[in-house]
C-alpha cells in the first residue's frame, strides 16, 4: 500500500493561491507545500504557514517563470528574456545543452539566493522541488541535489519521467536515489494536472497498485484571484479544475483505506 505525500506547488504566486494552500492543508488535503521565493507573494506565503506544524514546507526553484533575486550580469542573455523575466521551460530545456562555464555558475549563484529567501526568515527548508521539473536535466540536478545537501532538506523531489504512474510503457519504474545524498527521494511522483481529463476511479486506482512512497502533485487557485499573474500561462481556472479533482481523489482514496 503506498505512502502519500499531497504537495502544493506554486505557493507564493499569489496571496489568493497561499490562502487556498492553507485551507486545504487545514481541511486535510494537502499535507505538503512548496514557496517560490521570485515572486512578492512568497513573503505572505511563509508567514502564513509557518506555524502549521504538520504542513511539510519546502522550496519550489524556480528558472522558467518569474524574475531572477538576483543581479544581472553579463549571462544573462543565456536564461532571461529582454525585461529580465526567466526565458519558457523549453528555451532552458534547449539552452541547457549550450551553457557556458559563466551561466551555470549564474544558474548555482541565482538558485541558492531563492533558497537564502527562505532560510532568512529562520525556516529550514523541509524538501526541494523545481519549477517545470528543470532538475530532469542533468546539470541542473547536480546543483539542485547539491543544495539539498547544504541547506539539509529531507527530500527532493524525484527527477526520473519514468518513475511517473501517469505514463503507461513497459519501462516506468520506481525514482533510483542518487548514492551519497543524505536527502530521500519519493519512489513515484505524478501530477493531478495530467489526470483531470480522466475519471477519478482511473487515477485512484493507478495509485492504489503502487508500492511505496508516492507524491502528488497539486497547482491550487481559488476560482477567482485578482492578484494572480497576468503572464503566467496556466491560470486560475484550470488550476480550481485541478483542486477539485484532488478533493474527490482524497475522499476516495481514503476509502480504499490509503492514508494522505
Amino acid at each position: 500500500m503506498p505512502k502519500l505525500i499531497i504537495t502544493a506547488d506554486d505557493c507564493g504566486l499569489s496571496e489568493g493561491i497561499n490562502q487556498s494552500i492553507y485551507d486545504l492543508h487545514q481541511r486535510g488535503y494537502v499535507s505538503a507545500a512548496s514557496v517560490m521565493t521570485n515572486f512578492p507573494a512568497h513573503r505572505h506565503a511563509l508567514d502564513l504557514l509557518r506555524n502549521c506544524a504538520e504542513l511539510d514546507l519546502g522550496i519550489h526553484l524556480a528558472l522558467t517563470d518569474g524574475h531572477p533575486v538576483t543581479a544581472f550580469d553579463d549571462h544573462h542573455p543565456h536564461l532571461l528574456n529582454e525585461d529580465f523575466s526567466f526565458r519558457s521551460n523549453i528555451s532552458l530545456y534547449i539552452r541547457s545543452h549550450f551553457f557556458s562555464e559563466g551561466a551555470v555558475d549564474w544558474i548555482r549563484r541565482e538558485l541558492d539566493a531563492q533558497m537564502r529567501r527562505f532560510t532568512d526568515v529562520g525556516l529550514r527548508p523541509m524538501h526541494i522541488s523545481t519549477h517545470h521539473h528543470f532538475h530532469a536535466i542533468p546539470l541542473l540536478r547536480r546543483i539542485v541535489h547539491a543544495l539539498a545537501d547544504q541547506y539539509r532538506a529531507d527530500w527532493v523531489r524525484g527527477h526520473d519521467f519514468r518513475a511517473s504512474p501517469s505514463l503507461r510503457h513497459p519501462l516506468q519504474r520506481a525514482q533510483r536515489k542518487p548514492e551519497n545524498c543524505a536527502f530521500a527521494m519519493p519512489d513515484y511522483m505524478t501530477a493531478i494536472q495530467s489526470h483531470v481529463s480522466r475519471p477519478v476511479e482511473e487515477f485512484c486506482a493507478r495509485i492504489a497498485a503502487l508500492d511505496g512512497t508516492v507524491e502528488i502533485v497539486v497547482h491550487p487557485s481559488p476560482p477567482r484571484d485578482p492578484d494572480f499573474p497576468s503572464d503566467m500561462h496556466y491560470g486560475p481556472r484550470q488550476r480550481t479544475i485541478e483542486t477539485e479533482f484532488l478533493i474527490r481523489a482524497v475522499d476516495r482514496l481514503r476509502q480504499l483505506g490509503i492514508a494522505t
